[in-house]
């Protein structure tokens, strides 16, 4: 009997077998396992994609435009020139570096400044080839600076001379060339009618003139044509008149190096003076 049961279950379990390798064959369902690869779709998309890449190849190529070239932005010009800085003074001695007979056309004090002291009416213009000069008022100063030029320190050397003549009804006054002029004050190189002359310097801040030198001529027409001059080299200053420096006219002094030249017209207790200027030159000494 046991034989019979151990035969039977035999048989069944070839059964068994038998249907499963059947169906794995050719049975059962036909649907695909979830986690197969779509190898039809696959195939599709290569299709289009080689069909795409077909029709861009026959494009026509565009051709690529270059970068335009930079250009220069445009130099703006200037609305009037720029001033120009005084080169350091190359001159040698006896070179005539500026000289006005007042005879040019044109404004003269777009190169000149002037002032008073006290501040006043006066009158200053050319004429004629003369710079005319009325000081209506008794202790009052007009100075007249040329402008254009500025001797730095260590280049200003200068030679400054002018020539004048007395106009008016007297002659009781002084002339004046001015050296090393700044807001600082400047030498001073005054002769008086009456022959008697003067080496000032003259303080800004204090408002003073100091006498550093005088002296005298004898027998001066001061009414006649004349000339004035003064020397202002390194520390020494010399006063010169008409043409020839004065007697015990030099001194030395330390106090301004740099600075204008220009001249000047005081009236002393007399007012109304009248001077006419025929040139005023620089040169260096």
């Amino acid at each position: 009997m046991r034989i019979k049961k151990v035969y039977y279950l035999l048989i069944v379990l070839v059964v068994v077998l038998i249907t499963q390798l059947a169906c794995g064959l050719g049975g059962g369902s036909t649907e695909e396992p979830a986690d197969s690869p779509d190898y039809a779709a696959t195939e599709a998309a290569l299709q289009a994609t080689q069909a795409a890449l077909d029709a861009q190849a026959q494009q026509p190529t565009a051709t690529k435009e270059p970068l335009p070239t930079p250009t220069e932005l445009p130099t703006a010009e200037p609305t009037q020139p720029a001033p120009t800085q005084a080169e350091p003074q190359t001159w040698g001695s006896g070179d005539l570096i500026y000289f006005t007979d007042f005879d040019s056309q044109g404004d003269w004090e777009d190169g000149w400044i002037h002032f008073s002291f006290p501040e006043i009416d006066y009158s200053v213009y050319k004429e004629n080839g003369y710079m005319h000069v009325e000081v209506p008022e008794e202790y009052s100063a007009v100075y007249l600076i040329y402008d254009e030029l500025f001797f730095e320190r260590d280049y200003a050397d200068v030679f400054v001379e002018t020539r004048f003549q007395n106009l008016g009804t007297h002659n009781i006054n002084n002339i004046s060339v001015v050296c090393r002029a700044t807001d600082q004050g400047w030498y001073e190189f005054s002769m008086l009618s009456g022959g008697l002359w003067y080496i000032y310097k003259y303080i800004a801040s204090s408002g003073k003139y100091i006498t550093i030198k005088d002296g005298g001529i004898s027998n001066l027409d001061y009414d006649a044509p004349h000339t004035i001059a003064a020397e202002c080299l390194d520390d020494t200053l010399t006063f010169y008149f008409d043409g020839e420096p004065l007697r015990n006219g030099t001194i030395k002094d330390t106090q301004f190096r740099e600075g204008q030249t220009g001249m000047s017209v005081y009236a002393d207790d007399w007012p109304n003076v009248i001077v006419d200027f025929d040139y005023f030159g620089i040169a260096v000494p």
